[in-house]
């Protein structure tokens, strides 16, 4: 073999202290969680590994496995990464000071693995102008502690290129790979045919590998060399150095956080139009919330490639789309690659029930950064009446921004969805931390729009304006709270 093959006892050991570490995976989908387990052991038994920076382009998560398996002080010295909202403890740990955290966007960490690989000195994009993500204003830091430690230039620097401006997303070296796979042969040739999603583990693989790191698999099974055709190959064998087989893929190696063994309607087989209605035709879905959904796909045109969110986006878009008649002449797609089927929610969003097409993680936020998305419909956290919007950091946890400014950057329309019923209060006079920038939106000529279960607002240079409203009297009401907290210039 031309790997170094180690029990999960050994695993821990091949990751040095204060190394700088990447990690694949998406919720609970390709994430190489024996792997974490044992290093929360090996920390918690000997305090080694310690003081690592860890990076991952998506939350890898599903509230107890995954990343929050490490939310140790000590063990992690610093965090980079987009989103912990299914990452509690990590959540809080970064919010409570305990350990530096950076957000950067989902879809620039993504193909910054490629450009690390590549030895550029950085990549080039809008996303982040005029937000947190911005040095003149946080630079991505994201709690006390890491403002003391880190200027605001660390990872993100202004340039101007042809006159206009742009943020240059910083290339730093990677030591440590944590990847997935399903099968590796004697070679060390790596598939993911199990997988529901193709994300970031070859990008990560050759940019540890160019920087003379360690590459680390865990994978369900050991084959003979040549077993593996050529195109399931997605990570060569040149590139990974250590590998674990997992003890137990149902607990440890799972294909989603609902689906421990391997289900094919994740990966395979197109549902037909009946189908795919009845699937998202769900009773049990809440009618208040439903009708959120219902007056959001109003601005839905046939043709639109769709964006969806998780949340209030992700659980009422679908079944709006198959009462509407719309599901069949518009492509719902997802972060993660996916397009068709019925999007997953919840700790399984990211993947797809029946999808018609896979592709990667980084190819699918070039399509979206380059305006390949018509319309996307995203949650919030607040909301002001200038049109920014706070997803980011609430209720003094590090939420982070996820793929949502990636994706608002690029689409030509976006439809926040909220609930004006909420627990948590909604519209703010000022938002708490700017995820999005509501006038940098309509400087660049995109429409924005905002859904609750009572009214349709447009932004506009004036402010927001109603453009749909029921006339009872809880529609009403939910108006002139807006009115009278946070926006004046309503008309």
């Amino acid at each position: 073999m031309k790997f170094r093959l180690v029990q999960p006892h050994e695993v821990a050991s091949c990751i040095p202290d204060g190394a700088t570490v990447a990690s694949d995976g998406f919720t609970m989908m390709s994430v190489a969680d024996e792997i974490y387990l044992e290093i929360e052991r090996s920390f918690l038994e000997t305090n080694h590994p310690r003081d690592l920076t860890w990076v991952h382009a998506a939350g890898q998560s599903n509230r107890v496995d995954g990343l929050a398996r490490i939310a140790h002080p000590g063990l992690l010295k610093r965090v980079i990464g987009p989103h912990w909202g299914l990452n509690p403890p990590m959540a809080t740990m970064l919010g409570a000071n305990e350990v530096e955290c950076v957000c950067l966007p989902q879809g620039q960490i993504s193909t910054l693995y490629r450009t690390i690989a590549a030895g550029r000195p950085g990549q080039l994009s809008t996303v982040g102008l005029g937000t947190f993500i911005d040095p003149r204003l946080d630079g991505g830091r994201l709690n006390d502690l890491t403002r003391e430690h880190l200027p605001a230039d660390a990872y993100v620097e202004l340039a101007t290129v042809g006159g206009r401006e742009y943020m240059l997303y910083k290339s730093f070296p990677l030591d440590v790979a944590i990847i997935r796979g399903t099968r590796i042969d004697t070679d060390g040739n790596l598939s993911q045919e199990d997988d529901p999603t193709i994300l970031d583990s070859l990008a990560i693989a050759q940019a540890v590998h160019n920087n003379g790191g360690t590459v680390i698999c865990q994978v369900k099974e050991i084959v003979e060399a040549g077993s593996i055709p050529a195109r399931l190959v997605n990570v060569p064998g040149v590139l990974i150095d250590v590998v674990m087989v997992c003890t137990d893929t149902a607990e440890y190696h799972r294909q989603s956080h609902s689906f421990r063994e391997v289900s094919y309607d994740l990966i395979s087989g197109r549902a037909s139009d009946e189908e795919m209605a009845h699937a998202f035709d769900t009773d049990d879905l809440d009618e208040q919330r439903a009708s959120i959904g219902m007056r959001g796909i109003r601005l839905v045109k046939p043709g639109d490639i769709v964006n969806l969110g998780t949340g209030i986006p992700g659980d009422t878009v679908g079944p709006a789309l198959a009462r509407s008649g719309l599901l069949s002449q518009v492509m719902l797609t997802v972060e993660s690659g996916t397009y068709g089927g019925v999007p997953l929610g919840g700790i399984d969003f990211g993947c797809a029930m029946h999808p018609q097409a896979l592709i990667s993680h980084p190819a699918q936020f070039d399509f979206y950064n380059g305006g390949g998305c018509d319309i996307t419909f995203m949650g919030v956290g607040q909301v002001d009446g200038n049109g920014n919007v706070n997803v980011s950091a609430l209720g003094g946890k590090a939420v982070g921004c996820g793929g949502f400014m990636d994706i608002v950057d690029g689409a030509k329309r976006i439809c926040f969805l909220m609930s004006a019923r909420s627990k948590h209060p909604k519209w703010m006079s000022a938002v708490d931390h700017l995820t999005f920038n509501g006038r940098a939106a309509l400087a660049k000529n995109q429409e924005v729009y905002l859904c609750s279960e009572y009214y349709t607002l447009r932004l506009t240079d004036r402010g927001w304006e109603v453009i749909d409203r029921d006339e009872s009297d809880e529609a009403r009401e939910a108006l002139h709270s807006v009115l009278r907290e946070s926006m004046e210039k309503l008309s």
